[in-house]
Formats: C-alpha cells, sequence, structure tokens
C-alpha cells in the first residue's frame, strides 16, 4: 500500500492518513462507507438543484477535447462527464486517488494534492482544458492557496476555456427567522469556524471567489448563489422535495467536516461531538426553522 493510501481510523470514520499526518484534508475520505454513500446523495442532490446540469447554463461548452476535476472525491461528477461525453479525455485527482467502480475508458485518476502548484507535466497539460471543475475543497484547501490556486487553473485552460468552481457556505440559515445564536448549527458554525481559522482554512471561502477570479484576470465571472433547503418547507414542489432529501445528507455534511476539527483541534470527546450532532440532527428536521445552507 503506497503511502497516498493508507488509511486510518478516528471515532469509527476513515481518514487519509497523510492527510491527517500532514494537515492536508482534514475530512473522512471517499474510502469511508458514509462518506461516499453522502457524497453520492450529495452529487444526486446538488444535480437537481441545478437543473439536472453538470455545468452551468452559463458555460459555453461545445464538443469538449479535454476536462480537468480538481477534487474529484468518490468520482461521481467526473465518471458522469465521461460518461456523456465519450469522446472527451477526463483527469480526475484528489489528495486520496481511490479508484472508482465502472471507470470509464476516456476517465483516468490520480493522486494530488492541491495545495501544490498544478504544475507537473505528468499529471496537468498547460493552456489544455476547455473546462476545470472543482467543488468543496475549503477542508483541504489552505486560506494562503486559494489566490495562486485559482491563478494555477487560469494557465491550465485553452483559450476560451472555462473553470466552474463550488462551495458550501455552511452557516445554517433559518427563512423563518426563528434560528438564534444558541440552535446547536449556529454554535456548530462557530466552533467549526474557529478551527478553520486556526487551521489556515476559510469556510466562507465561496464569497471571495469572484474577487479572487477577476484580480487574475478571468473575464465573464458569473456568480450563482443557490438556497439548498433542508427538510420540506419550501412552498416549490421540486425544492420540498430537495429539501426533505437533504435532510439526512446535510447532518452527514456537518459530522464529516466537523469531527477531526471539534475532537483533534478543540480539544472536544467524541462523546461531546456526538451529542452536539444528535442536537443539530433534531434541528434539521424542524420545519417551522425554514432551514437552508447557501452554495
Amino acid at each position: 500500500m503506497s503511502e497516498d493510501t493508507q488509511r486510518v481510523s478516528i471515532h469509527g470514520r476513515v481518514f487519509q492518513k497523510i492527510s491527517i499526518d500532514d494537515r492536508i484534508y482534514l475530512a473522512p475520505i471517499a474510502n469511508d462507507d458514509r462518506e461516499e454513500d453522502r457524497l453520492t446523495t450529495q452529487h444526486a442532490i446538488l444535480s437537481r438543484l441545478f437543473g439536472g446540469t453538470l455545468i452551468s447554463p452559463g458555460i459555453r461548452l461545445r464538443d469538449p477535447q479535454k476536462i480537468l476535476d480538481c477534487g474529484y472525491g468518490g468520482g461521481d461528477w467526473c465518471v458522469e462527464f465521461a460518461e456523456e461525453y465519450e469522446d472527451c479525455e477526463v483527469t480526475g485527482v484528489d489528495i486520496f486517488p481511490m479508484l472508482v467502480a465502472d471507470q470509464p475508458d476516456n476517465l483516468t485518476l490520480c493522486g494530488y494534492n492541491l495545495n501544490d502548484r498544478l504544475r507537473d507535466p505528468e499529471v496537468f497539460q498547460s493552456r489544455a482544458y476547455d473546462l476545470i471543475h472543482s467543488r468543496f475543497l475549503s477542508q483541504g484547501i489552505k486560506s494562503n492557496r486559494w489566490t495562486s490556486y485559482i491563478h494555477d487553473m487560469r494557465l491550465l485552460l485553452r483559450p476560451g476555456g472555462w473553470v466552474q468552481l463550488v462551495e458550501y457556505y455552511p452557516l445554517i440559515q433559518s427563512d423563518s427567522g426563528r434560528l438564534t445564536d444558541q440552535a446547536a448549527v449556529r454554535r456548530w458554525w462557530q466552533s467549526y469556524e474557529a478551527s478553520m481559522r486556526r487551521l489556515n482554512r476559510d469556510p466562507r471561502i465561496g464569497r471571495r471567489l469572484k474577487d479572487i477570479l477577476t484580480q487574475d484576470g478571468y473575464r465573464d465571472v458569473v456568480v450563482e448563489v443557490q438556497h439548498l433547503p433542508i427538510g420540506g418547507w419550501h412552498s416549490d414542489p421540486i425544492k420540498a422535495e430537495i429539501g426533505r432529501d437533504s435532510v439526512v445528507m446535510i447532518g452527514e455534511l456537518l459530522e464529516s467536516l466537523g469531527i477531526w476539527p471539534f475532537t483533534a483541534d478543540l480539544g472536544w470527546t467524541a462523546a461531546q461531538f456526538d451529542y452536539l450532532m444528535r442536537e443539530i440532527r433534531a434541528e434539521l428536521q424542524n420545519l417551522e426553522l425554514k432551514l437552508y445552507m447557501d452554495m
């Protein structure tokens, strides 16, 4: 077993050993059964939330030849893209190089630490990609790396190529205004954000991406903020159904994001974190709160 694929169990969850030892990626990997299920559910929910498409409608992508997926996780997005565009060469990189079942012939997967510059010629090709996809990396990308990460991607794009970035803003909010700072989800956020700042991570990075992209010279930068409802409270029946399906997934997300920072960095016991998660899961089912999360 190579160093990249060595794993370690922490409070019953599976992490990449080198990520924990070197403080690279601070959440369970897709090799963890619960995380693999969550990632698959997350991908399906986001696909529905974004109208069943893999890319934003504003991206004018015709006959793509090369695509790069940064942080492929369980491989749901890059596998689906490779299956839809069979003549396109798709490359997925992730800190944990997990193989996926029924991998398409036009998909290549490899391990890479995205905190390093995207300049390895054995992995990346300069000015070659029609689209670079980057999703949910705030737990892994260091705060002071984002500017150079965005710049590195621009140098990999072919002329006229596109970048699509998606990030959670994991501060759960209330459409009814009934959520107080004493709520469990707010207490989770206050502790989580404090830990992320200590660990050189920015959980609010989604709100900074437009400025970083614009300052680096990207053109046609568009920000789309989606409210992911949590629970079936929404008046739109489609979003209400998405909300009902998101309750369990969001609970799993907050546990995955928080279990290592809370216990290893903030010094909580596993029992204290489990108790907070029970409070959170109860709140997520409270329709009167009309909860949602921005992305």
